[in-house]
């Protein structure tokens, strides 16, 4: 059997193994880059909420912030996925708009309707229409590092926007963060399957679940880490995922799992870690007793605070996702159908 490290080195073209290898990189790159930001005329500022505005790797970010904010924040962080702005922003609200390539259509749109509002607006993308937008309204523009696909760039996109609210006062930022990130480092070293000696986890994994159906489950304060699993299995890894959170699972699909034969092709990956709420511990325990799925995989998502588990699953799908492609023979870069159908949208 030809191993991921040989797939890696005929199907891994634009290299990115090496985008997701360089993550805690990444997040340090922008952490240091945060406290030369020109955000004087936003600082001490009060706002009702704050609402992220993005698609696809752009958005991401803004789902992590309000999972961390929810649980120990002081503010409402609202992800916006689409065109204009729901009809109760105000002007009172902050806007962080990103993209990445700064051409995406919807956060364009979006953006300029929270420039009419009067919204105090952040822009975030390595250049583009986006720039060029904030700057001409005398908005506040940060410069993302270029040349790579956005979704391998979370660590500069999502960097960039917690670095935001620790600037602002909005959220506060983890004592041992150097810490953090030797720990997060480790985690990617130990995920690499390219630099093993041997097979590892993440090629047996990678291995029982490509050619199956894959669902994704978590628990309510990993959400944001269901979705964006799902994201990358679909994207880099050209397959069909879905995810579901606990405790919303056990009042709909969790009939559909207890049917006989339903999950028959069928492989679960399950994310937690040691701060799920013990109702919830209680439902995952009952759920693994009494609900034969296989393979089932669970993640325990390691970290000594909330955003280091939530960064730890980051890391873990992003090298699971890839595994996947390299087996069914892709290269996980790849998007045609995202090209061609931005290629219709243009003409």
């Amino acid at each position: 059997m030809v191993s991921l490290s040989e797939l890696a080195a005929d199907l891994d073209a634009s290299d990115m193994l090496g985008h997701i290898r360089n993550f805690p990189a990444d997040l340090t790159k922008a952490w240091d880059a945060s406290e030369s930001w020109p955000l004087s005329v936003l600082e001490n500022r009060l706002f009702s909420g704050v609402i992220c505005l993005g698609m696809g790797g752009s958005a991401s970010g803004g789902d992590f912030l309000s999972c961390l904010s929810d649980a120990d924040g002081c503010l409402p962080f609202v992800s916006h996925r689409g065109y204009d702005l729901p009809a109760w922003v105000s002007e009172n609200w902050l806007v962080i708009a990103t993209s990445y390539s700064g051409n995406t259509e919807e956060t364009l749109d979006a953006t300029e309707a929270a420039i009419s509002l009067g919204c105090s607006v952040i822009g975030l993308s390595s250049g583009g229409n986006l720039k060029t937008l904030i700057q001409d309204s005398n908005q506040v523009w940060i410069e993302l590092p270029g040349g790579q696909p956005p979704r391998s760039a979370f660590g500069h996109i999502f960097g960039t926007q917690i670095a935001l609210t620790w600037r602002l006062g909005i959220m506060s930022p983890p004592e041992d963060i150097d810490e953090m990130v030797d720990r997060l480092k480790e985690a990617v070293a130990a995920c690499d399957f390219v630099h093993e000696d041997d097979e590892d986890i993440i090629a047996e994994m990678a291995q029982s679940i490509s050619q199956r159906e894959i669902s994704i489950l978590a628990t309510q304060s990993l959400a944001p880490t269901s979705y964006r699993a799902a994201c990358q299995l679909n994207e880099n890894g050209g397959v069909f995922a879905r995810h579901h959170i606990l405790p919303e699972m056990n009042h709909n699909e969790i009939v559909a799992w207890g049917e006989a034969n339903s999950a028959d092709n069928q492989s679960l990956l399950i994310f937690s870690w040691d701060g799920i709420h013990n109702r919830n511990d209680m439902r995952m325990d009952w759920f693994l007793d009494n609900i034969v799925v296989d393979p089932t995989w669970g993640l325990m998502c390691e970290g000594e605070s909330h955003l280091e588990a939530l960064l730890y699953a980051v890391i873990l799908m992003d090298w699971l996702s890839c595994a996947v492609a390299l087996l069914r023979g892709k290269d996980p870069t790849a998007i045609g159908p995202i090209v061609g159908l931005k290629e219709h949208l243009s003409q």
